[in-house]
């Protein structure tokens, strides 16, 4: 059987295990094929680390020529300079690194697998690098807009300044906005997000027009493709090289090694304890999830069970007390708290779930990953409909229950109350 063979079957997942094709691999092929699969993965992950490191030393090589451009420009206008043309290629970088890859590869989440973003600790600390760069962004365009009314530029150039300034201050409130979004209120970034479907063209077309308006207000600084316009160009590009090299460093420093698990399987398969085909093949593909992605999977799928049943026991608890033939105000009391407490349960449960569905928007998966999602994601849909029935169930029989206690209560007093004597007519004389 050929690796091509082999990767077929393993994409086409369980309902491939009664094929002719898998009936027909050997244990030996097995532990051939996983041995392969381990020197190829060792060779990978020693070239990726290389690259890395160098990426690394690129990085900070460059950082360094860029400080010691800076540190041998005098006077205010070659700094200026420098910041102009370090906004101009922010647009660039945007241009070209994020909106348009996206464009032509829409629904691939190529932004996710650049970044590395393949779980929730990646995009914490990718989230905390780029709203970093934002920031700095933001401190550059200002002081931008600022220097240029100290050199009293002309008002066009102010006026980029100013636009320039704009969208670093957009950015910086949209991490800011992203980051409280999907700690405290994830369902307004779903509602935000199904709402904003045409942003991404307008900011790329808004980064486009700012790329050519700030190069061509640059000219009033000094003449492009002059000596001084290099200079200028070179130091802000060097920053630039800096920035990427330190957000793409940290992307691929999070990155998780498969070949333990792959030594682990093939030492299980070579001593026997694995034998049968469907169990190999299970293994294999746990071995395609990532272990922090897997870590977080199996506490989300212990939460929602964990969470739905303490909902339902508050429920019941609450049936209980209103099932009482005659309960006693002490028992509505307890009935109103129950009820409140698997209500608050529920609204965090929800919040979980669209805090869940919003990862699922960022997060790159392999086929094994996405399988395996697809049962969570059907396990928050199952749990979240059968919290939310129970909870209506619940509060129907409630009210059920407190009409006709009101109702016997008001037939009661009525029956205790005496009827009204008639009052006596005076005798006429």
């Amino acid at each position: 059987m050929s690796r091509y063979d082999f990767f077929n079957l393993q994409a086409a997942g369980a309902s491939a295990y009664n094929t002719p094709l898998m009936k027909s691999l050997l244990p030996d092929q097995w532990v051939s094929f996983l041995s392969s699969r381990l020197k190829s993965q060792i060779s990978i992950e020693n070239a990726e680390r290389a690259q890395t490191w160098a990426m690394a030393l690129v990085g900070m090589t460059a950082l360094g020529l860029a400080l010691k451009g800076i540190a041998e420009l005098s006077g205010l206008p070659p700094i200026f300079a420098v910041k102009v043309q370090f906004v101009a290629l922010f647009h660039a970088v945007m241009i070209f690194g994020f909106y348009l890859p996206a464009f032509l590869q829409k629904g691939e989440k190529i932004q996710a697998r650049l970044l590395g973003v393949r779980d929730k600790t990646s995009l914490t600390l990718i989230g905390l690098t780029l709203s970093f760069y934002a920031l700095v962004m933001f401190m550059v365009s200002q002081q931008a807009a600022a220097q240029a009314g100290e050199l009293k530029i002309s008002g066009y150039f102010a006026f980029i300044a100013a636009a320039n300034f704009g969208v670093s201050v957009f950015y910086l409130g949209l991490c800011v906005f992203l980051a409280f979004g999907f700690l405290f209120v994830p369902a307004l970034l779903i509602k935000a997000a199904d709402k904003t479907g045409k942003l991404p063209h307008v900011l790329f077309s808004v980064h486009a027009a700012l790329f050519f308006l700030t190069g061509a207000a640059y000219g009033e600084v000094a003449p492009i493709g002059s000596p001084r316009f290099f200079e200028h160009f070179l130091i802000a590009a060097e920053f630039w090289i800096f920035i990427l090299a330190s957000v793409f460093f940290i992307a691929r420093l999070l990155g998780e090694s498969q070949v333990p698990p792959l030594a682990t399987l093939e030492f299980e398969v070579t001593a026997g304890k694995l034998e049968r085909h469907e169990d190999i093949l299970a293994r294999f593909r746990d071995v395609l999830i990532r272990r922090r992605l897997s870590f977080w999977i199996n506490r989300l799928s212990h939460m929602v069970a964990a969470r739905a049943h303490e909902i339902a026991g508050y429920t019941h608890e609450a049936v209980k007390y209103v099932d009482r033939d005659k309960p006693t105000e002490i028992d509505l009391v307890q009935v109103e708290g129950r009820y409140k407490k698997a209500d608050s349960l529920q609204r965090s449960f929800e919040r979980e779930g669209q805090r869940f569905q919003l990862c699922l928007t960022f997060f790159d998966f392999n086929e094994a990953e996405r399988e395996r999602i697809e049962k969570l994601r059907d396990q928050f849909s199952r749990e979240l409909r059968n919290t939310k029935l129970e909870l209506a169930s619940v509060r129907k029989r409630l009210d059920d229950k407190l009409v006709a206690i009101k109702n016997s209560q008001v037939t009661l007093l009525a029956s205790e109350i005496p009827p009204a004597k008639p009052a006596e007519l005076p005798l006429s004389n």
